[in-house]
């Protein structure tokens, strides 16, 4: 009686027809038998990880595969697991993960796949069949058998072991699991050994981030993992993985020249970027600013796709269309399009850094991580209170920059007042008309100049500014002309340099120092030129941004840069990501030490560089976030330009133009 009750009758398989065909081709094995999973086409990534498990299983080989995160590696990998083996493609695979816990969930969703799929069940009787006759007790297995053949199942919570059925090909086939936290070592059943091991991300954040610990993976992968399959058998290992940052192991893995043995593959959520990537990043501008004000879905920004939809799709390629949130707020609107706005909510939510390594696999150059970390929705944020031209106190100084370009010229008015206390008041562009490609140089510097003049009553007829800086780098004649014309009062030409190409030299009559600013008498076109360090007043503008407006007694904080306030919800948007368009990068080179540089991340930065001169500007009238307590000698004094810089009189003398001593 036991006996019988230990028995196990094993009928024919339901469709044998589907069975041989899903055996045959793995992505309809998995769409057939995973159809609850896998109910989306597959992605290029998708094919490459089914294709690079079916064929190394087959024939051996090493693979390695990074695939964004989040899009289906580890429901791909278990049920790869389950089609090599039912293939009979292996005898012996081994799951491994980062951590024992990540592979004894990918182990444990396997065994309940093996007694839930009802379609499976029907087609592999031989295989499921003793094991619903466990009924989860595998103490029965000793006794269990098929026409008094012993199945020798073995179900237990570590191990996997077939059963043997008369006529079937699986009996002694085996899976278990690991973690790259512990041991992996001497592992055989019955003296089969491993012969394939699929190992699923097998860095935690930790360890991709350690200075040592993604070196001890590589080892265990290397060494431990190689040769499990014994001293004369070669062991098959895929990678599927998520790189993290340039220094992990799942870089190197994926690199053909590092590791040219996994032959590895990179993948990315968006293939192509889309041509108007300004578009996007005003998307990106009015998301962050809509949720910081409530709106947590972002449906604002959701409607300024819907509307420039056609332009912000076209060029772009997605590598999975169908991931995307399918989900709807209260009224029925879609928080969610499709996968491309999914693609660049991620890039509002997380950070551009964030998605080129966990979406794009091709993350930044771990020398460029040290960086301020500005978004333009920060920029938008930090709201004054005050009205457009509003002066915060009466006794403020105003101050301007202008960057001047061919058809358009960018302008910025900030008031200064306490410690370097700013609010940019106004900003707009200065447009020079009747400007066509094929214009002579000279009708450009002329037109410039008559825009200037026109520009010059404008700025002066509202808060009209105590020092105004006029970029003169590109546009020399027409900016000197300008100077002259409007008598240097406020006005004086600028020019801007980088850091390494920026000294400030020695005082002298026709020098004269500022905060990483001099000014320097040019004779022969009687203006004074004013040189500024550019990289350092863009990094100030950074910085005094990144400042809260006001601390937790609704006082201006020291040093804070802010905006006016606005009725029109998109009306710094385009300023803000002007100022973000470029970022101070700190970077480590073996060798050099840190180096600095500065990278710019969009073409339209004009008002950083007007934000920039007008901070320059204040600069030059002492507006400083540590005001100097040393006495500086009678020679060195530093005078105001209001006094000494504005309207200098010139003398004809031998050697060129010098100011006539008052």
């Amino acid at each position: 009686m036991r006996s019988k009750a230990a028995e196990v009758f094993i009928p024919p398989p339901a469709d044998m027809d589907r069975r041989l065909a899903c055996l045959a081709d793995p992505e309809r094995f998995l769409r057939t038998y995973g159809k609850q999973i896998f109910y989306n086409p597959f992605a290029s990534h998708h094919r490459a990880m089914i294709r690079a498990i079916w064929e190394r299983a087959k024939t051996g080989g090493d693979k390695a595969i990074a695939a964004p995160r989040g899009d289906g590696k580890t429901q791909i990998a278990l049920w790869m697991i389950i089609a090599i083996l039912l293939d009979c493609r292996v005898r012996f695979p081994v799951i491994i993960a980062a951590t024992r816990k990540g592979a004894q969930k990918i182990f444990k969703q396997i065994q309940r796949t093996f007694v839930s799929n009802e379609l499976l069940i029907a087609d592999f009787p031989e295989v499921c069949v003793p094991v619903l006759e466990l009924d989860g007790a595998p103490q029965r297995a000793a006794k269990q058998h098929v026409a008094g053949q012993k199945t020798r199942i073995i179900w237990t919570q570590d191990e996997i072991g077939f059963p043997y059925v008369p006529g079937s090909p699986y009996g002694g086939r085996y899976i278990t699991y690991f973690g790259l936290d512990s041991a992996i070592r001497g592992v055989h059943f019955n003296g089969v050994r491993p012969d394939f091991a699929l190992i699923d991300d097998p860095e935690t954040h930790e360890v991709a981030n350690s200075e040592t610990q993604h070196w001890q993976i590589e080892e265990m992968i290397d060494g431990d993992v190689a040769l499990l399959a014994g001293p004369d058998k070669q062991m098959s290992r895929v990678i599927l993985t998520t790189i993290q940052n340039r220094r992990c192991y799942s870089f190197r893995v994926t690199d053909r020249k590092l590791k040219p043995a996994f032959e590895g593959d990179r993948f990315g959520m968006l293939e192509k970027w889309p041509d108007r990537t300004d578009l996007w990043q005003e998307y990106i501008g009015i998301r962050q600013r809509s949720q910081a004000e409530g709106d947590k879905d972002g449906l604002m920004a959701t409607q300024f796709y819907i509307a420039n939809e056609e332009e912000m799709r076209e060029g772009a390629v997605i590598s999975n269309p169908y991931r995307f949130a399918k989900r709807f707020d209260k009224h029925g609107n879609a928080i969610e399009l499709d996968a491309l706005q999914a693609f660049f909510n991620k890039v509002a939510d997380i950070g551009m850094s964030r998605v080129n390594a966990e979406l794009q696999n091709d993350p930044d150059l771990e020398e460029e991580a040290e960086t301020i970390g500005l978004t333009a929705g920060k920029v938008a944020s930090r709201i004054s209170g005050l009205n457009q031209n509003e002066l915060p106190k009466a006794d403020c100084q105003i101050f301007v920059g202008i960057d001047i370009g061919k058809y358009y010229s960018h302008w910025t008015k900030i008031a200064m007042h306490g410690n370097a206390i700013g609010h940019v008041i106004d900003y707009g562009v200065l447009e020079t008309p009747n400007m066509a490609t094929d214009v002579s140089p000279q009708a450009v510097q002329v037109a410039l100049l008559q825009s200037l003049l026109s520009w010059r009553a404008e700025i002066l007829a509202t808060n009209p500014p105590v020092f105004c800086l006029v970029d003169s780098g590109d546009y020399t004649d027409a900016v000197y002309e300008f100077i002259r014309q409007s008598g240097g009062v406020p006005f004086a030409a600028s020019k801007g340099y980088s850091s390494n190409k920026f000294h400030l030299g020695q005082a002298s009559p026709t020098r004269r120092l500022f905060e990483n600013c001099w000014a320097g008498l040019l004779p022969q076109e009687q203006i004074w030129l004013y040189h500024l360090n550019s990289e350092y007043w863009k990094q100030q503008v950074h910085e005094r941004f990144a400042v809260q407006t006001y601390n937790d007694q609704q006082q201006l904080n020291a040093g804070s840069l802010s905006l006016f306030v606005s009725d029109n919800a998109k009306r710094h948007i385009s300023f803000s990501h002007h100022i973000v368009a470029e970022e101070r990068q700190d970077q480590f080179i073996e060798g050099k030490g840190v180096v600095r540089k500065w990278i710019q991340t969009n073409k339209n930065n004009h008002w950083l560089d007007a934000t920039a001169m007008a901070l320059a500007a204040a600069g030059v009238y002492g507006h400083r976030l540590i005001q100097a307590t040393i006495k500086e000698q009678p020679k060195q004094e530093r005078p105001r330009p209001s006094t000494q810089f504005q309207n200098p009189r010139f003398k004809k003398r031998e050697g060129g133009w010098v100011p006539q001593r008052r």
